[in-house]
């Protein structure tokens, strides 16, 4: 139910490939997992490429919705441009938000990243901080791998 809902709030018609059940996403040793012990109904959803394909604009590889909570996270699995990154998940909430109307308290946005420079270290932070000034998003970044428990 929770993913036909999410699809018909995304306007995803004909995008049904783009939606699971998984709790794990990973790309080239970069890895976010769920760890669902509440027992949730969770609906993934790949964006870059699929449920969003055209290259006009920035967008994280995916997000997550935990249904009865109405929790979110943005997911980039990127290397180490985290300030692309950052820019890719603002992107992503905005179009994902204009059409669910949650608080920015539901979202989370995560960078898990192969590792950073320490020369970006402050620009994130920077960029991490602007946006939550603006938004009201949270942005973390993990390195390699990230888990959250639900």
């Amino acid at each position: 139910m929770c993913r036909k809902q999410l699809m018909k709030t995304l306007d995803a018609g004909g995008k049904a490939g783009c939606f699971d059940d998984s709790t794990v996403a990973k790309e080239k040793g970069k890895e976010f997992r769920i760890n669902n012990k509440s027992q949730k109904t969770i609906c993934r959803v790949h964006i870059d490429g699929c449920l969003i394909y055209d290259n006009r604009g920035k967008r994280c590889d995916y997000f997550f919705k935990i249904c009865e909570m109405e929790q979110c996270f943005l997911v980039e699995l990127k290397g180490s441009d985290v300030n692309e990154a950052v820019k890719q998940i603002i992107h992503t909430f905005d179009f994902i938000n204009r059409k669910l109307k949650l608080p920015p308290k539901n979202f989370e946005g995560i960078i898990v990243s192969s590792g950073i420079p320490r020369a970006a270290e402050q620009k994130f932070r920077t960029l991490k901080e602007k946006c939550f000034k603006e938004k009201k998003l949270k942005i973390y970044k993990e390195s390699r791998k990230c888990q959250r428990t639900i």
